[in-house]
C-alpha cells in the first residue's frame, strides 16, 4: 500500500501544470449554478407545500 502511495506521489510530482480549458470552465460553472438554483428552488418548494416543515 504505501509502495501505490509512493508510486502515485512520484507521478504526480512528474506532470506538467495543465490550466482549465475555457470549456472546462464553463462546465465547472454551468455546474455550480444548477447546483446553486437546485437547492433555493428546492427549499422554495418545500417551504410551499410543507409549511409545517418550516415552523
Amino acid at each position: 500500500m504505501q509502495l501505490d502511495e509512493t508510486k502515485i506521489a512520484e507521478e504526480m510530482s512528474k506532470m506538467e501544470y495543465e490550466p482549465l480549458l475555457p470549456v472546462e470552465k464553463k462546465l465547472i460553472g454551468w455546474s455550480l449554478g444548477i447546483g446553486v438554483f437546485s437547492l433555493v428552488f428546492l427549499y422554495w418548494v418545500s417551504s410551499v407545500f410543507f409549511p409545517a416543515a418550516h415552523s
